[in-house]
């Protein structure tokens, strides 16, 4: 069964590479794919295909090729995601497995086990098979005349293939109980900071989408220069394809202000240098002249992304608010209504960081090498688009509980506020992770109720004096 999870992966991707080489091949040359000239050359022209696809970093004709697609990395990671995880679900189910009943119960101490040896199953298979595919790159065999360094293609195909397994078998081996053990602020900061970073990538692709369709006649343009036939043109478009997430990301960078690089030509929001692009319909990204007049605009979109985080992580009730006791001071209430963002920010900004190192690399050697999208800039540009507008707004933000009787501040009645106080311990989400509820507060609070309690009876007394006093005037 590991043999199987660890192996299908690979099979498949090498698979589908040499059967789109021979499609593109056979449409190009107009043999047909299952003759011996057209396999021969898709099976040469995968080996090297299939480690750019796994991010190996190749050399081709002397000249070194970084800059590899995400796309199909992206499809390789989620296979590997899916095999793993139904692989750790089926030895679950083995007989005699320890935890083999545990389906429905995914404590860590029983799946952690089972989980590491599918990953390092996964691990090791993928990184034999890129050592192996980088040591047949010799000019004998090779179709595509490519090179790569064994112990880096080993090391990077071993190492996606491990964390795509890792993620895959994170459910089913207890990650959603480790993280419920994380203090509540934390856990929100994580989900807001992967919100925030799936919102700046999908404003990247929009983007993306409206510079491409304001140069549709250029992109066709592109396509008829460069592909003029139905073989070159399909592979034109599957190249395209394959690093469409790439322009995504440089999209984000864009709108996020480091920009991007293509050899001499930058492009970001405050300045751009144009110069000699590379002849492929993606091109339309890179400038051709100084930026827009509304390219200033394009900081709204990292601003509200900062903003809806600083308003989904501020306190939604008085339960959230510290500084009910005396005993609290201001800066607790400022520190705990900032730490989440902080979370937040740091979060979408590794991960924005990662997507933009492995977007770019080297280019050849020419005029268009390399490209680049800084990550250190937009590491530094997320926290601070996050973290910035997200404090002011989680600052300047109260508890959404409408106010008793239209009054600007909320009062709670004595019962309700003595059953706030005797449940705060026992309600683990409502007390951060250091926060502990000092005596004296509920010692105030007991206090308070009484006297409410007491205030109350004797209202009552007086009221039921006053009647009798109107009932018989003689005993006033």
């Amino acid at each position: 069964m590991l043999a199987e999870v660890a192996l299908v992966p690979v099979c498949v991707s090498y698979a589908a590479v040499v059967v789109l080489v021979a499609l593109v091949t056979a449409s190009a040359s107009g043999t047909t794919p299952g003759g011996q000239p057209g396999l021969a050359q898709a099976l040469g022209s995968g080996i090297p295909l299939w480690l750019a696809v796994h991010l190996v970093p190749l050399t081709i004709g002397g000249v070194p090729l970084g800059v590899l697609p995400l796309a199909p990395a992206a499809g390789v990671a989620v296979l590997v995601a899916v095999l793993a995880r139904r692989g750790v679900v089926r030895l679950a189910a083995l007989p005699g497995v320890d935890g083999a009943d545990a389906a429905h119960d995914a404590r860590p101490d029983r799946w952690t086990s089972l989980g590491v040896p599918v990953v390092a199953a996964v691990a090791a298979v993928h990184a034999a098979a890129g050592v192996l595919a980088a040591a047949l790159l010799t000019p004998d065999t090779a179709t595509i005349p490519a090179d790569a360094s064994p112990a880096a293609a080993g090391t990077v195909a071993g190492l996606l293939a491990a964390l795509s397994a890792a993620a895959g078998v994170a459910g089913p081996c207890g990650l959603g109980a480790r993280v419920r053990t994380l203090p509540r602020w934390v856990a929100r900061g994580l989900r807001a900071g992967l919100g925030a970073a799936a919102a700046t990538v999908a404003g990247g692709a929009a983007l993306l989408l409206i510079v491409l369709l304001a140069h549709a006649e250029a992109v066709a343009g592109s396509f008829a220069a460069i592909a003029p036939d139905v073989g070159s043109g399909a592979g034109l478009w599957l190249l395209d394809a394959a690093y469409l997430p790439n322009a995504v990301v440089a999209a984000s960078s864009w709108l996020l202000g480091p920009g991007f690089a293509v050899g001499g030509v930058v492009a970001a929001p405050t300045g751009a240098t144009p110069g000699l692009v590379p002849p492929l319909p993606l091109a339309a990204l890179l400038p051709s002249g100084p930026p827009p007049t509304w390219a200033g605009l394009a900081f709204a979109l990292p601003l509200a992304v900062g903003s809806a985080v600083g308003w989904l992580l501020a306190p939604v009730g008085a339960g959230d608010v510290v500084g009910r006791g005396p005993s609290r001071r201001p800066g607790q209430d400022l520190l705990r209504r900032v730490r989440p963002v902080l979370v937040a920010a740091l979060t979408a900004g590794v991960v924005l960081a990662l997507a933009a190192g492995l977007a770019g690399g080297r280019l050849g050697s020419g005029p268009f090498d390399p490209v680049s999208v800084p990550a250190g800039p937009v590491l530094l540009a997320v926290i601070a688009w996050i973290a910035l507008p997200g404090a002011v707004v989680a600052l300047l933000a109260a508890p959404t509980e409408a106010p008793a009787g239209g009054r600007g501040t909320r009062r709670a009645s004595a019962p309700a506020a003595a059953e706030e106080v005797s449940a705060v311990p026992e309600d683990s989400e409502e007390v951060d992770d250091g926060d502990e509820v000092d005596d004296t507060e509920d010692t105030a609070a007991a206090d308070a109720a009484g006297a409410a309690d007491a205030g109350e009876a004797d209202d009552t007394d007086e009221a039921a004096h006053a009647d009798d006093e109107a009932a018989d005037p003689h005993r006033a």
